[in-house]
């Protein structure tokens, strides 16, 4: 009988995304969902950014600037870099099964961190390449165990800083130790920092700081966390001008639309909104981080905007007495925490009522 699919989808599982809140406030028959699970932006988007997006609306039967010239030249000013070291991707994600597509082949290893963001696995299974699992250590990435696997079959090491879903960083020097131990000859270092904007420790790593002094380092970051544009799908990688040529060669043309460009452009100028909201992510993070820990909740030490919260064995019925009180958490077991919860931090209103909700499982 003739296959009509590749094999590997065999051992891959769907990205689960979760139903839309209006069909689970319909469900649910609650006026209101406070999703605590997605890690968006609790301040919305930069008016500035809609203004923008309203503006460029009127010309989206054009094909948008298949090179991103203006967003990647107005990102080279603010990283202090030159536009040929980035490329714009559909989300981060894009970017992901870019590299993937430009540099990963059946017998390579990838070392990763294990648990983490689950499309990391994913694009590398899907080339054929095998995904080499490094546990974490107390919730933080292990770089001497990471180190300790690469081979001569190893094309590339993914790290993420702050760590989705634990919410911990790579730290300066460990990061520095591990890149000198991998040698003349090194690897591709795919660092992610989508979560970076909420770090505030001194000790968290700055990956395009690096990119001077290690060449086959790519840097990944987003404007769907601290600029709000989730729903626009704005992602970039910063690496040396080879590396982003390299990658150009599989990217699709059009890849990042007209109204994303737009209101990416102008999210970047807005530094008030960005300002505002990793201010309030900080301040909140501490507040949540003080109460949770307050009321017998281990934490997992965040630089996110989210947390990490071990709620042992009453772990999945928070998660459901939550969800009937209106307001969603990501369940840990889902990604790969069983007897955790992952909560984005919000507003005080919104963090205040997950509070009471959890006061109120555990009293019944």
């Amino acid at each position: 009988m003739r296959r009509l699919w590749r094999a590997v989808l065999d051992s891959v599982r769907p990205y689960e995304a979760g139903a839309p809140l209006e069909q689970l406030q319909a469900e649910l028959g609650v006026a209101e969902i406070v999703r605590l699970s997605a890690n968006e932006n609790p301040l919305g988007p930069s008016p500035r950014a809609v203004e923008a997006v309203i503006r460029e609306a009127g010309r989206v039967h054009l094909y948008p600037d298949g090179g991103g010239t203006a967003l990647r030249q107005a990102l080279a000013r603010h990283l202090g870099v030159t536009p040929d070291a980035i490329l714009l991707g559909n989300g981060a994600d894009e970017l992901l099964a870019l590299i993937a597509w430009a540099a990963f082949e059946a017998g390579d290893e990838v070392v990763i961190p294990h648990p983490s963001f689950e499309p990391y696995g994913t694009v590398v299974k899907l080339t054929g390449a095998t995904p080499i699992w490094s546990p974490l250590a107390n919730y933080e990435a292990d770089l001497a165990d990471m180190a300790g696997r690469v081979t001569a079959r190893t094309k590339a090491l993914i790290l993420c800083s702050p760590h989705n879903p634990a919410g911990t960083i790579v730290r300066r020097e460990p990061l520095r130790h591990l890149l000198a131990r991998l040698g003349a000859d090194p690897p591709l270092v795919i660092l992610d920092e989508a979560y970076r904007d909420f770090a505030d420790d001194p000790e968290a790593v700055n990956g395009i700081a690096l990119l001077p002094q290690h060449p086959t380092l790519i840097v990944l970051r987003t404007f769907s966390k601290a600029s709000g544009l989730a729903g626009l799908r704005v992602g970039y990688a910063v690496a040396r001008p080879h590396a982003i040529e390299r990658l150009n060669r599989v990217r699709a043309p059009y890849n990042v639309n007209r109204l994303a460009q737009a209101g990416a452009v102008a999210a970047l100028a807005d530094r008030e909104h960005w300002e505002r909201t990793v201010r309030l992510i900080r301040e909140e993070r501490r507040f949540l981080t003080a109460e949770l820990t307050g009321r017998g909740f281990s934490v997992a030490p965040s630089q996110a905007n989210f947390l990490l919260v071990n709620a042992g064995d009453e772990a999945e019925a928070f998660v459901k007495q939550l969800l009937r009180s209106g307001i969603l958490v990501r369940a840990g077991a889902a990604v790969g925490f069983p007897g955790h919860l992952r909560v984005t931090v919000g507003t005080r209103a919104q963090n205040e009522r997950l509070l009471a909700v959890l006061d109120r499982a555990r009293a019944s």
